[in-house]
């Protein structure tokens, strides 16, 4: 593993989202202090974002790829996600040694993969989960992660892994609920070693179904 090696941070979008994309998660990726970081976003089709994406500003280290899905993943009533369909759209298009996954309207702080990469390497794991504060209603509501890897206390905006952890498991395409849980579930079941950030290392805003999204089980 080196100490340069490429980081891929997936993030699915759809129209309509562009403020919350361009204000503040691409930003926050673009200033990760990881030296090599490549962001692949997934969209539905969306004519104007492709050129919105790449009219934007290029930062040392950091590069853009985007994708657009044939068909639409996400409910038309609810506008909330389908399965995780675009997050493993992005692990098979992405060519990072490290992956890290982020909603459009999340964000990460500078050290998100720098924290997550060297835990890692030092552990000799396949895959981490780091604390993340919970924004809801445009406020701080409070923050998850915990050692025990169990439903509800960790987010998926906490999670990185190594590329060979998706050869074990990937993220359901399925339309499967809590596919972030999923995932971590099966990389335990397959025996491979996870480490656990004790840092906070990025914000979940609690915006997928205008405000209406799933909240963790529990505070910390």
């Amino acid at each position: 593993m080196s100490d340069i090696a490429l980081v891929s941070i997936i993030t699915p979008t759809f129209p309509g989202r562009e403020a919350e994309l361009f204000n503040r998660c691409i930003p926050s990726v673009a200033a990760l202090d990881w030296p090599n970081i490549e962001h692949v976003i997934i969209s539905d089709p969306n004519p104007d974002l492709a050129a919105k994406l790449y009219g934007q500003p290029a930062a040392p280290g950091y590069r853009l790829r985007f994708a657009e899905l044939n068909t639409t993943w996400r409910n038309p009533t609810t506008e909330a996600s389908i399965g995780a369909i675009p997050w493993y759209v992005g692990t098979m298009l992405g060519q990072g040694e490290f992956f890290g996954f982020l909603g459009d309207d999340d964000e990460l702080r500078p050290d998100h993969a720098t924290l997550h990469v060297n835990a890692m390497i030092e552990a000799e794991a396949h895959w981490s989960v780091s604390k993340i504060d919970f924004w809801v209603g445009g406020e701080p509501w409070t923050t998850i992660g915990d050692p025990s890897f169990e439903l509800g206390h960790f987010d998926a905006t906490g999670i990185m892994c190594h590329r060979d952890a998706l050869s074990a498991a990937n993220w359901t395409a399925n339309g499967e609920n809590a596919a972030d849980y999923r995932l971590v579930r099966d990389w335990r079941s397959a025996g491979l070693r996870g480490v656990f950030v004790d840092q906070v290392t990025g914000t979940h805003h609690d915006g997928w179904a205008a405000g209406k999204s799933g909240r963790p089980d529990r505070q910390t």
